[in-house]
Formats: structure tokens, C-alpha cells, sequence
């Protein structure tokens, strides 16, 4: 079969004021400065009568609610199905809130509303309209940028640190499609790792990755967006042993310096692999909107959820104030009469261009879970891409629960019923029966 891939795309501009929240540690973060503009970027792509959008925005993450607006309104203004079309946050902590977690932080209606969506529907529909046949190039190779960050203390406990011993995935894979011309017209950069290299700094940044796809772009890499791996568990190798910038000057997190600096190795890096491509090619494209479920355990008992509120209800920052706002939840659930359920289900939309399947979910996927996914995977490729289509934090996997930890704390707190401990086996599993749908095995 004789395919010929079209690409259209587009870049602009989505900064938020100076003053706004910035989402990721606490709600009193404010921005002072813009390091670099944030950004959103538009890929869409047809072949035959499939089409397909991949968005990609610098911000942290999106809830599931504001994601399906936007793509029930993009399809509206550009004809393509809001079930083909994927919308992703880099997870920058120096960008906007546009989830609403307690302890983080509230949605920002203002920003959501007058800057990110008429901003983002505004590059979605220019994407349209500079469409032309493209050929895929992929190319892979090996970055240091990221590294576990789940630090083993003497004691057995688990802090946010460097664990140089824990899994990550340092592949770094980089596409790019070349027009008729024989020009680089777009490029995607595909890497697991959080987007706290900056810190808790007060600057309005892409954090690292901006510095990277801004490389890319000025050597030949034309539009260039960065796509986030599975990073629930990888933070930044920052030369400071820590996966958050530090200013040593004041002894505060947050350092700016920190993201330029991992930015650029992780710039050479994406560079090198852009140059290693060989052998362009003319690719499909497939789309599969299916639904993964996962089992869930049954909610804590009332008087259990009534103890853990009372020892956390005072607390209003971070993962303690999204725990108080969780047993909340549950003991308002049994006052409704809530009934539990068996499991949770939840969509996945998986975008196949010629040997890479681009597997979309909503959670911070801890990077054993991508490397399981891409070992079985049917499809030469496999890229999982994490907050994606909304924003229900991490899902870990069953052997590092019992060492608790940060990770393990948010685990399963944004339902009322926590996912089973085994979890992450039936997300894999659906995961590779679904790619096998795709495949046609």
C-alpha cells in the first residue's frame, strides 16, 4: 500500500501575566519574570481520510475536564474527532495551574479562559492550513538529562533526591518529517523526566525542555515541541545531587540557572540524534480510541476516613492538603450514598505514524511502566506520553508501595477508590491489547 503522510503545524505564544500562580509546589508561588515565553504547539496530521492533532503545551498539567472542552471545540472549528486528538502538558512547575488541586493550587479561570483556550484553538486551526506531504524520520539515542529521583535515606526511607540506581529510561527519541523539498519542516522530541529543574523559582519558564526545543529548532529541526515519557518516579541530573534547582546564595529552592544549564546538555543531546536520522520514508496513520479499565479497591471506611481527615484538615499545602481534601471527599461520598465499584475506566487514545504509536494516558506513569510497555510492545516504537488528555497524577508501580514516599502518598488520591496494588499490570496489559488491536494481531 502506497501512503503518503501530510503534516500541517503551527507554534505561538501562551505566557501567562506576570503575578500569575505557578503551579507544582504551592499555591503561594508567584511569578516575578518570564525566563522564556511558554509555549503551545499544534502537529496535525492526515493520510487518506484519517487525521489526526497532537497538541503540546508548556504548562504543567491540564484536568480532564478543560482537555475534553477544548477538543470537543476544536472539533467543532476544524472537522477532526475529538477522539483523534491529544492534548499534552510538558509539566513545567513554572508554568500556570490549570488543574485545581487543593494544596497546589486552583484552576486559573482567568488564564484558562482568556489566554491558554483561545490561544491553543487559535494554533490548532492554523495547523490547517499549511498542510503538505511529509516523509518520518526517527532516530534514538541515549540522554543523561534525567535520573530516579526517589533517593534511598539510611534510615530505608524515600526522599525526592538522585537514586542512581533506580529504573529510568534514558532513550531519547527524535522525529522528524521532512516536505518535498527535502527540508525539515517539524520535529518532535520524546524524553521521560519532571520539569522541576528550575525549582520553586518565581520565573515563568518551559523549564529545560524549552532550552532544548529551541535548539533543535535554530539547527535545522524546523517547529519543535517536546513530548514527556513516563517521569512520575525521573527527575533532572542536576549537578547539585538534587532533581530541584537550588539557590546555595539564599539556601531556597529555586534556581533558573539550574534549567538553562540541564537545558543545554539535553540540547546537544536532541541535536546529536536529529543529525544521526537516516533514511526518510512515507508513513500511515492510524488512530484507536479504545478504553483501558483497572480494578480498584474499595474506599476506606468512614471512620477511617473521618481519623485521617482530622490529622490532616489543618494542613494547606501540597500532598498533606490533598490528602485532607481526599478523606473529605470520601466521608461527603458516604453522606450521598456513594456505592463503590469493581473498577475505573478510562479512555486511551493511541496515534500510529508509520513505526511509532504515540500511547496517550492521563497519569505520571513511573518510567518502569513505559520501559514494560515498550519491551511487549507489537509496534516498533512505542512511545507513552504522560499528561495527556487530563491530569490524574502518579500511578506507580506495585513493588516500590510498600516504601511510601511523595509518589506514594498522591497514589490514587484523585478518585475516591484507590487503584489495587497490581495496578500497574493491568495498565500494561490493556495497554499492549490495545497496541495489538492497532498492530492487527
Amino acid at each position: 500500500m502506497a501512503y503518503k503522510l501530510n503534516l500541517g503545524v503551527a507554534q505561538g505564544i501562551i505566557t501567562p501575566e506576570i503575578g500569575t500562580p505557578l503551579y507544582g509546589y504551592a499555591p503561594d508561588v508567584f511569578s516575578e519574570s518570564v525566563s522564556d515565553d511558554l509555549t503551545a504547539t499544534a502537529y496535525y496530521f492526515s493520510e487518506g481520510e484519517t487525521k489526526a492533532l497532537i497538541i503540546e503545551a508548556t504548562v504543567c498539567a491540564i484536568k480532564q475536564a478543560f482537555c475534553d472542552e477544548i477538543r470537543a471545540e476544536i472539533e467543532k472549528e476544524t472537522g477532526v474527532s475529538k477522539e483523534h486528538v491529544i492534548i499534552h502538558a510538558t509539566h513545567t512547575h513554572s508554568g500556570p495551574s490549570l488543574t485545581g488541586n487543593p494544596g497546589w493550587g486552583g484552576f486559573n479561570e482567568k488564564y484558562a479562559y482568556e489566554i491558554f483556550k483561545p490561544n491553543v484553538l487559535k494554533i490548532a486551526k492554523e495547523s490547517l492550513n499549511n498542510v503538505e506531504p511529509v516523509k518520518m524520520g526517527i532516530s534514538v539515542g541515549e540522554s543523561l538529562v534525567g535520573v530516579n529521583r526517589r533517593e534511598r535515606l539510611e534510615d530505608n526511607t524515600v526522599k525526592l533526591g538522585q537514586n542512581p540506581w533506580g529504573p529510568y529510561d534514558p532513550k531519547m527519541t527524535v522525529i522528524s518529517f521532512k516536505t518535498e523539498s527535502g527540508e525539515i519542516k517539524a520535529s518532535m522530541v520524546h524524553y521521560g523526566c519532571h520539569g522541576t529543574a528550575a525549582g520553586r523559582n518565581h520565573e515563568i519558564s518551559r523549564d529545560w525542555p524549552g532550552f532544548m526545543v529551541d535548539a533543535v529548532s535554530e539547527h535545522g529541526g524546523g517547529i519543535c515541541a517536546f513530548f514527556n515519557g513516563p517521569e512520575g518516579d525521573v527527575g533532572p541530573r542536576l549537578m547539585n545531587g538534587k532533581t530541584i534547582g537550588f539557590d546555595e546564595k539564599n539556601g531556597k529552592s529555586g534556581n533558573i540557572k539550574c534549567a538553562e544549564e540541564l537545558g543545554h546538555f539535553a540540547a546537544h543531546d536532541a541535536v546529536r540524534i536529529l543529525r544521526s536520522t537516516h533514511g526518510y520514508y512515507d508513513a500511515g496513520l492510524e488512530v484507536l480510541p479504545v478504553t483501558v479499565k483497572i480494578p480498584v479497591k474499595p474506599r476506606p471506611t468512614l471512620k477511617e476516613a473521618e481519623a485521617e481527615y482530622n490529622a490532616y484538615k489543618e494542613y494547606t499545602t501540597n500532598w498533606r492538603a490533598g490528602r485532607a481534601n481526599y478523606y473529605k471527599r470520601i466521608i461527603d461520598s458516604y453522606e450521598a450514598g456513594v456505592e463503590d465499584v469493581e473498577y475505573y475506566e478510562m479512555e486511551q487514545t493511541i496515534i500510529r505514524i508509520g513505526e511509532v504509536a504515540f500511547v496517550q494516558s492521563t497519569f505520571e506513569l513511573f518510567s518502569e511502566i513505559g520501559l514494560r510497555i515498550q519491551k511487549h510492545s507489537p509496534i516498533p516504537v512505542t512511545l507513552p506520553i504522560v499528561n495527556t488528555n487530563g491530569s490524574d497524577a502518579y500511578f506507580v508501580t506495585e513493588s516500590e508501595l510498600c516504601r511510601g514516599g511523595y509518589e506514594i502518598a498522591v497514589f490514587g488520591k484523585r478518585q475516591l477508590q484507590c487503584w489495587v496494588d497490581n495496578g500497574d499490570w493491568y495498565l500494561i496489559k490493556n495497554t499492549l491489547e490495545n497496541l495489538r488491536k492497532l498492530k492487527g494481531d
